[in-house]
């Protein structure tokens, strides 16, 4: 049974301690050279926006820029306009852009919005 608390889930366990289900969101910057992958973990929702866009903009001037999807266990469609912000910019500056895939619950997000075959996904991280 989940119970919500302000802006956290919670569920009972066996006894009946809470266990927390939201997993704080994290931007990794992984650079070789002027190519960035931006590895990101946890829940990617609204309030997570901020911290997602600026790690995009700070990208503007890499030759390429990967957004790797596949440790994120959520991700709603604020977190799909923001791949789309990525994918506007670096087609706007001229960055070759690539997004290594969620897990199916975030890529049912791509699919529900008709974007699994417009954007540039690849099976594995660049190196």
């Amino acid at each position: 049974m989940a119970i919500w608390d302000g802006w956290r889930a919670t569920r009972r366990i066996g006894d009946g301690a809470a266990r927390l289900l939201q997993e704080p969101f994290e931007v990794q910057d992984l650079v070789s050279g002027e190519d960035h992958t931006l590895v990101l973990s946890g829940e990617l929702d609204v309030a997570e926006g901020d911290e997602l866009e600026a790690a995009i903009v700070s990208c503007a001037n890499a030759a390429r820029l990967t957004l790797d999807l596949s440790e994120l266990t959520f991700m709603d469609s604020a977190g799909l306009t923001l791949v789309l912000l990525a994918d506007g910019l670096c087609k706007a500056r001229g960055i070759v852009f690539a997004l290594v895939p969620g897990p199916r619950q975030v890529q049912r997000v791509f699919e529900m919005a008709g974007l699994l075959q417009q954007l540039p996904f690849e099976m594995e991280r660049a190196s």
